[in-house]
């Protein structure tokens, strides 16, 4: 019911137009809007050529939406029909920041009626299921055929490499059709922090869902639990070293509560009996879980210290529970029968106090500013900010339709009567970016580094807005990197490769890319280090460069995969898993 009423009050919300007031010249706040492109009108065609070449005969225009990489170079968008009535048509695009180089990453064209293949982009930042992975270089794709299966498939951003995560390695749409009792029931796909892994939560019977762990190509690397009951869901540490997870059955036993393993499988600790996973505190040091009766909690990772934030009032998939920039706080609502309330505490769960009451179910979205000063939200239709101790309550603006803090933190930008504004933190400065006549409604996401948004006016239309005074981020590429070996990097922005490159490792100097962008170097012991590139006239862009030690640990050779690993062969270059591309045949 809270659900229902909540997506009621937000269509009311969005039905409402009222002028924001009267904004303040930009020369008291500087920022203007230097271009504006139209996605959907560079989608469209290719989407329309889709839906000639596939023969299903579907009309209407797709609806869109885009996902951001971490480097804020490209864009991976979304295009789909849902006929009630008729085959559905996914696609999956790649697109440079600009809307410039669209390239097709994967489709349907072969869906039928009766078995209709989807494409998603999944974006759940409150349980860390995203799309990109953190060194952008793999896509992690959601895909279903309704009451058959759920699962996903790993993309290559740069090639054409996407097949089915887990134990089958299918790559064509035909071949998932044909295969797709094959493939386990999936949930709960999640990238690990250096990107190089991730865990999943599959199991051919879903009331059996055990966790495993992934490649980033997504073959299985270890199963970490095998239990009769059924794992429900799973983070990773922020660190990468340990996984937290959740079991459920249908009854109390040994194996049921909240989970802490290692990485590697091995110290697998019970630390309560009756817990749903919400979150990792940002030094690992404490989990936050909910129990049967909504009662929110947090507890040492050593089974020790449990405190209570709330009681039978938090819902995991409909309340906010949010971290400070500095990681010394966090926000988090409940819902009870008078109404909703957002509360503060330090990282540890404790100190708890009441921020603000909002009478009635309502949708308020509270959000820090990435500077950590304030917390915005919204109360009926307008938007406020306060001071995380509580003080300075101020109206920020009347009537608004979406609202996104910049990732700078120095405004936040809000859409009013179809047009988008930017204020300050206090509401002390208002500038009106559009004008009204595009009528936008939603605001899709800032790029990480601030320069672009995007904006929609409605699902079938997707546009991006560039700001002035931005220069454009580089993005650094590892292509090899082994313990031992010769490494490879690569940079680029916007696709192209940059020349003249200064990079270095850890602030050493390490070389200049060449006229093609690449740089040759002798690859460092086995450790995490940080690349940094830069040149003028460029955004600096860093990376984790994750280098491993060789090991004889390989993937489980996958159901379906016309490569087989020799047993013997402990170090079968990874090259044997060259796979084709994700397509319909036609």
């Amino acid at each position: 019911m809270p659900g229902i009423l909540k997506i009621s009050l937000f269509l009311l919300l969005l039905i409402s137009s009222i002028f924001i007031g009267s904004a303040a010249s930009s020369e008291n706040f500087n920022v203007s809007i230097e271009e504006t492109t139209s996605i959907s009108q560079i989608v469209n065609p290719y989407f329309d050529s889709l839906i000639k070449s596939s023969g299903t005969g579907i009309k209407g225009q797709p609806i869109i939406s885009g996902s951001w990489s971490p480097d804020s170079n490209r864009l991976v968008v979304e295009a789909s029909i849902n006929s009630q009535t008729e085959a559905t048509l996914h696609a999956i695009y790649m697109l440079n920041a600009d809307g410039s180089g669209i390239r097709e990453l994967a489709s349907t064209p072969s869906n039928t009626k009766e078995k209709s293949l989807s494409l998603h982009i999944p974006e759940n930042l409150q349980t860390q299921e995203t799309s990109w992975s953190p060194d952008r270089n793999r896509i992690g794709i959601f895909s279903n055929i309704p009451r058959v299966r759920d699962f996903y498939v790993i993309a290559d951003p740069d090639k054409t490499l996407i097949k089915t995560a887990g134990k089958c390695n299918y790559t064509t749409v035909d071949e998932v059709k044909e295969n797709v009792l094959d493939i386990e029931w999936q949930t709960n796909f999640m990238w690990g922090p250096e990107g190089t892994k991730a865990i999943i939560i599959m199991d051919q019977n879903p009331l059996n869902y055990q966790l495993y762990l992934l490649d980033s190509d997504g073959y299985v690397l270890q199963q970490l639990t095998d239990i009769s009951n059924r794992v429900e869901t799973a983070l990773w540490s922020n660190d990468g070293k340990k996984i937290a997870y959740s079991v459920t059955g249908p009854n109390k036993d040994e194996e049921t509560g909240l989970w802490i393993i290692n990485e590697n499988g091995s110290e697998n600790r019970r630390l309560a009996d009756d817990g749903i996973l919400i979150a990792w505190n940002p030094n690992d040091s404490r989990l936050f879980y909910v129990d049967d009766n909504f009662g929110l909690y947090s507890i040492k990772v050593d089974g020790t210290d449990e405190a209570q934030l709330s009681t039978g009032s938090f819902f995991r998939n409909e309340d906010v529970f949010s971290f400070s920039p500095d990681g010394k706080s966090l926000i988090f609502s409940t819902i009870n029968d008078d109404g909703v309330n957002i509360f503060l505490a330090d990282s540890t769960g404790k100190n708890v106090k009441l921020l603000e009451e909002f009478p009635g179910y309502i949708i308020f979205k509270p959000s820090w500013s990435p500077k950590g000063d304030k917390i915005a939200f919204v109360q009926e239709d307008n938007l406020y900010t306060i001071n995380p101790d509580g003080s300075e309550k101020n109206l920020i603006a009347s009537t608004i339709t979406d609202y996104e803090w910049h990732p700078s933190g120095d405004f936040i930008s809000l859409i009013s009567s179809g047009s988008i504004f930017a204020a300050s933190s206090d509401g002390s400065t208002k500038t009106q970016l559009t004008e009204g006549d595009n009528d936008y409604r939603f605001l899709e996401g800032w790029s990480f580094d601030g320069s672009r948004l995007l904006v929609s006016n409605g699902p079938t239309n997707l546009s991006l807005i560039k700001l002035e005074g931005y220069e454009d981020t580089l993005s650094i590429d590892f292509l090899t990197h082994a313990e031992g070996k010769s490494c490879q990097l690569r940079v680029r922005c916007m696709s192209e490769p940059v020349a003249d490159i200064l990079l270095t490792l850890d602030e050493k100097e390490i070389g200049f890319t060449n006229s093609s962008g690449f740089l040759n170097y002798s690859c460092p012991d086995a450790g995490r280090y940080v690349i940094n590139a830069s040149k003028t006239g460029y955004r600096p862009a860093s990376n984790v460069l994750v280098v491993e030690e060789n090991s004889s640990t390989s993937p489980i050779t996958p159901v379906g995969s016309e490569t087989s690993l020799d047993s013997g062969n402990k170090e079968a270059p990874r090259s044997e898993f060259q796979i084709p591309g994700f397509r319909g045949l036609r």
